[in-house]
């Protein structure tokens, strides 16, 4: 249900309960949760179930990959150079304003400007190139010209250039890139670039790319335990027109970058983006709209660790006469996780954590986002403004297994967690909300089949479809703000269906599912919920059939279906008691165990296939039966 807009007092989000009036109180700003916060997911936080939300962006601070050992060779000559033959080697030795060149073919044509090395392997077309760098200049940088696949290996090289790129590869078949193990490679590039002192075939300044500290025109695969270290002080920190593979054991870290830290156009015969298999990869760029990872095809984490920052606001782009913001991911195609551990934090107006033009897929991995910026407003009459979102795609959202976590709390309609523009559906892994805005949201349909799911929206629906919702398995836990926002909202009730599962939802107020779904549901309003109160729902035996500990204080309606619901069944609602040997929890919510000392405060029959009890509570309260207020 769309929000009303209120004239409130913000205040801080760790003070839900204090509110004079019965209201939730709204955050004024992004929280310093730092580690370990009370999240309003779990307000005893004793479970440890809540996510570790850390709301801090930190420097790279020298941490390296520790996944070297999963780097299993392969056969693959487009992605293994073990597989493949470098009979001609080429050695670089920088130092200081000079550098050196050896080769043991003489059909490869080095040219040395003082620190300055440019390789031409195109010339007289040499095949089969190993080159292999290291040193140290302030003033230096590699350039490439080939036709083939080359091996570059980097061994402790630091690399600054003043009059372009670091390491600019010409060659448009691709560059294998070797990290020697333990060692450190940084590279830096000039602020602003001039031309450069050589080149082949009529080529200048304008007819060669050089987008970024380390550029190449063909495909980019990443190998060795070594780490790379660059700074993109021109425009992007490492750039490609065409894929980019990173093995385990890979350590890169974009420290800096005028625009986005990793920018790589995809191949597009092979459909394919950015692929990390593994290794560790930190970006961090400040810039306005600035992204960590941009691809115009798609993004595929298998596995390793990923820590991608961004502090920009969005802007607007005249050429494109749209808005563009900030992301840890963009792509203008699909996302695929099915492993590895990824943080990605967005502190600037309008941020996104991982904004795809395509399909998101989870299969597996630990994904956490946070965005803590508001909405960015250019011209709200145009619809150019841009809301922060934890991750949107424009495709369908689909979620089989694994971890994805996401707090976005900027103070602003349109800060929302999880959004499709089209399908969302969850089979599986476990979902964790928090947003301002609607928790989770999409646009044609939300089906869940199982999982676990917690949505918590600050100041609208917990989650919400514009088309149609099916339930019909796994844990779905909802809260929604006060009335008129629900912790379920579908636009029509025939179109929200519940068929199975467990399904628990507190907020303002509930909408009724169809007449036609296959479970029964208990709608109970008029209830007053103060945060940390435990409720529990008993059978006529006494047996718990809900326990669930409010994590907001709140007047309005307790949603849950349940296939322990059963027609004409009497039931007790109570609250205030104890759980003890609880089989499961999980952010409030406690599977089976033993209820004692617990309040009565009513009971309900099932009647039909969705019970309704009292009447549905407004701002400033409520018509629980009887004038009763059972919390």
């Amino acid at each position: 249900m769309k929000q009303i807009k209120f004239i409130m007092t913000l205040v801080s989000v760790l003070a839900l309960a204090s509110c004079s009036n019965n209201e939730p109180n709204y955050p004024s700003g992004p929280p310093d949760w730092g580690n370990g916060p009370d999240m309003p997911g779990n307000p005893s936080d004793d479970n440890g179930n809540t996510p570790d939300f850390d709301t801090q962006i930190l420097p790279y601070q020298g941490q390296t990959a520790t996944d070297a050992d999963k780097d299993i060779v392969g056969t693959d000559e487009d992605i293994f150079w073990e597989a493949n033959k470098f009979k001609n080697k080429v050695t670089i030795t920088y130092s200081g304003e000079n550098a050196t060149v050896e080769t043991d073919c003489a059909d490869i044509i080095s040219i040395v400007n003082g620190s300055h090395v440019v390789i031409d392997m195109l010339t007289n077309s040499v095949s089969g190139v190993e080159i292999n760098v290291s040193g140290k200049s302030d003033n230096g940088s590699l350039k490439i010209y080939g036709e083939k696949k080359t091996l570059l290996n980097l061994n402790g090289i630091e690399l600054t250039s003043q009059t372009g790129p670091a390491i600019n590869n010409q060659c448009k078949k691709r560059l294998f890139v070797n990290l020697a193990t333990g060692s450190e490679n940084k590279l830096t590039d000039a602020t602003k670039y001039s031309d450069d002192h050589y080149y082949i075939n009529g080529n200048t300044s304008d007819s060669e790319d050089r987008k970024g500290c380390f550029f190449s025109e063909g495909n980019l695969i990443f190998s060795g335990a070594g780490s790379l270290i660059v700074s993109g002080k021109q425009k992007h920190g490492i750039a490609s027109d065409g894929y980019m593979y990173v093995r385990p054991g890979v350590t890169i870290a974009v420290t800096e970058a005028a625009k986005n830290a990793i920018h790589i156009k995809g191949d597009k015969s092979d459909d394919t983006g950015v692929i990390i298999a593994g290794g560790l990869i930190y970006t961090l760029t400040e810039s306005e709209a600035g992204k960590g990872i941009k691809t115009d095809y798609h993004v595929d984490i298998r596995g390793g660790l990923l820590d991608l920052n961004t502090k920009g606001d969005a802007i607007y782009d005249a050429d494109e006469n749209d808005t563009s913001s900030a992301a840890g991911i963009k792509t203008d195609g699909n996302v695929t996780i099915s492993g590895g551990v990824i943080s990605i934090k967005s502190c600037g107006n309008g941020g996104k954590g991982i904004n795809a033009d395509g399909n998101l897929n989870v299969t597996g991995g630990e994904t956490t986002v946070v965005t803590t910026g508001g909405k960015y407003v250019y011209n709200a009459a145009l619809d150019l403004d841009s809301s922060p979102k934890g991750i949107k795609a424009d495709g369908n959202v689909t979620i089989d297994d694994g971890t994805v976590n996401i707090m976005v709390t900027g103070v602003s309609d349109g800060s929302e967690g999880l959004e499709s523009k089209s399908d969302l559906t969850i089979n599986g892994g476990n979902l964790y909300v928090y947003a301002y805005d609607d928790a989770i949201n999409a646009a044609k349909s939300i089906t869940v089949n199982g999982g676990r799911i917690y949505a918590y929206a600050v100041n609208n629906d917990g989650i919400d479809s514009n088309g149609t919702m099916t339930f019909n398995g796994g844990l779905t836990i909802a809260n929604g703000a006060r009335a008129p926002e629900e912790a379920f909202d579908c636009d029509r009730s025939n179109d929200f269906k519940v068929n199975g599962g467990t399904l628990i939802g507190i907020a303002g107020s509930a909408i009724s599912p169809s007449n036609s779904s296959e479970q029964k549901t208990i709608i109970y309003n008029g209830m007053h919920a103060s945060k940390g109160q435990p409720i529990a729902i008993l059978d006529d035996a006494g047996k718990t059939i809900m326990t669930y500990v409010s994590p907001r204080s709140l007047n309005g309606s307790l949603f849950f279906s349940s296939e322990s619901l059963k027609e004409g069944a009497t039931y007790q609602i109570s609250s205030n008691g104890k759980i003890t040997n609880a089989a499961d929890e999980w952010n409030g919510w406690y599977d089976g165990g033993n209820w004692n000392d617990g309040t009565s405060v009513g009971t309900f029959t099932v009647k039909g296939t969705v019970t309704t009890v009292g009447t549905s509570s407004g701002p400033g309260g409520g018509g629980f039966p009887g004038g009763n207020r059972p919390w």
